[in-house]
């Protein structure tokens, strides 16, 4: 006798019935989901707060505004990851914020016609300028280029005598990471040209993650890129995480961020914090603005993840990023027992990534722990947690229980203790549990 799910039993009406059943033939994988969290401008047509698809780039310019940080976003990921699925989480900027800016004098003027090589968070602006020139033209030349500029620069500015003062276009912590400087490529600026930068700064009032439980929903994200990255978002993301990643829900994500500044600062932020599922990149002081660094960390990182998340990411390019200085070989070190991932520059100054860590340190009665240090440990459980669930759904679902399979008509759907046992111990599970168990790769 055989058990079917279709055929009826009573069945005496003469003819040919084949039933066809997929239940054990599917390996039960899908496309993944990549969030991009970020602020928008009031432009954007998506509304704040809520999970919406990005279909292209030009999509998320309009939902998110052309110009936002989550726009920018968006064009970052899609220049290196173009496979994974990638939905938009906007947050309007905060209205108590305040704009972070910073300032360029004019204080000699050029004895020669030249171009300024300014640079906006690794953008060119390039500021045609004439011999003796006086200095409050001067700055109202580099005020009008920064404002004709692209979209990519995030800033506006106004030129008052000779002084330029440059604007976020977002309030909050996001302008302080805004990075202003003169030549990355050994450009000459104008013989004779005076010119004194102060950076971006005064920038505060992020705005709030909101009840992430009800944003996210039940869809299964599997990767965020946080462009937020102030310590209550990622206080707030951490707790989401964790909760995702137990039962019953059982469908974590691993989130990557970026951190901008000195080995003092990194190590500082770092080593506050404890998130089994974030990574967050120390970037230096380096001209990639923190919001795009971690959408081409996430794009860089989560398809191979994704792909075999047993395998090391060590190498992985990180297209768009700018390196010019970084940590020395004690610092990076260092920061590693800090909770920071690392970047390494090569001399042409493109990065890749040196080790990509989550910002797990230590167990609740502070001893140190390193279960999950490399992202990759997380990741490989749930996969493996994963391939395991569903094979034991396939086997389980719709079967009789039993002991064993003694005295019962050979064809039945018959669960036994023998089967359990051999399912927990991964014997019949599908081929990729398998392979990530017999994987030789050393996680810690």
């Amino acid at each position: 006798m055989i058990s079917f799910q279709a055929i009826p039993a009573a069945l005496r009406y003469p003819g040919a019935y084949v039933e066809i059943d997929g239940s054990q033939a599917g390996l039960g994988e899908d496309i993944p989901a990549v969030v991009i969290v970020g602020q928008k401008l009031p432009a954007g047509t998506a509304p704040a707060g809520e999970i919406i698809r990005a279909s292209s780039v030009k999509d998320a310019e309009a939902k998110a505004g052309v110009g936002s940080n989550l726009a920018q976003m968006v064009k970052r990921y899609r220049a290196v990851d173009k496979v994974l699925d990638i939905y938009l989480l906007p947050y309007a900027d905060n209205p108590a914020g305040v704009t972070a800016t910073g300032t360029i004098v004019v204080n000699a003027v050029p004895t020669e016609a030249g171009t300024i090589p300014l640079y906006i968070k690794g953008t060119l602006v390039s500021v045609g300028v004439t011999a003796n020139q006086a200095t409050p033209a001067v700055a109202t030349a580099i005020a009008n280029a920064i404002n004709a500029a692209s979209d990519d620069v995030s800033v506006t500015a106004i030129a008052a005598a000779s002084t330029v003062t440059i604007t976020a276009r977002h309030k909050g912590t996001c302008g302080n990471n805004i990075d202003l400087r003169l030549s990355i490529y050994h450009e000459e600026k104008p013989a004779g040209l005076g010119l004194t930068i102060s950076a971006m700064a005064g920038g505060t009032g992020d705005p709030a993650p909101g009840d992430l439980t009800e944003i996210l929903g039940q869809k299964w994200y599997r990767y965020v890129a946080l462009g937020i990255n102030d310590a209550a978002t990622l206080a707030a993301w951490h707790a989401e995480s964790k909760m995702r990643y137990q039962p019953p829900v059982q469908a974590g994500f691993r989130a990557f961020t970026a951190h901008r500044g000195d080995f003092a600062a990194a190590a500082a932020f770092g080593e506050t914090k404890n998130y089994e599922h974030i990574a967050d990149l120390s970037l230096g002081i380096n001209p990639t603005s923190t919001w795009e660094a971690a959408a081409i960390v996430a794009a860089a990182a989560a398809p191979e993840l994704y792909n075999n998340p047993v395998e090391s990411l060590e190498g992985v390019a990180l297209p768009g990023m700018i390196g010019l200085d970084y940590h020395d070989w004690t610092n990076a070190n260092s920061l590693l027992f800090k909770g920071m991932s690392v970047m390494q520059i090569a001399k042409d100054g493109s990065c890749s990534i040196k080790r990509l860590i989550s910002m797990y340190q230590s167990r609740p009665d502070g001893s140190a722990d390193d279960a999950y240090l490399d992202i990759n440990a997380a990741e490989a459980l749930e996969r493996i947690r994963y391939e395991q669930r569903i094979a034991a759904i396939k086997r389980f679902v719709g079967t009789a229980a039993a002991k064993n399979n003694e005295g019962y008509k050979p064809g039945l759907r018959i669960t036994t203790v023998q089967t359990s046992y051999s399912i927990n111990n991964a014997k019949t599970a599908s081929k990729p549990v398998t392979e990530l168990l017999i994987a030789n790769y050393k996680l810690n």
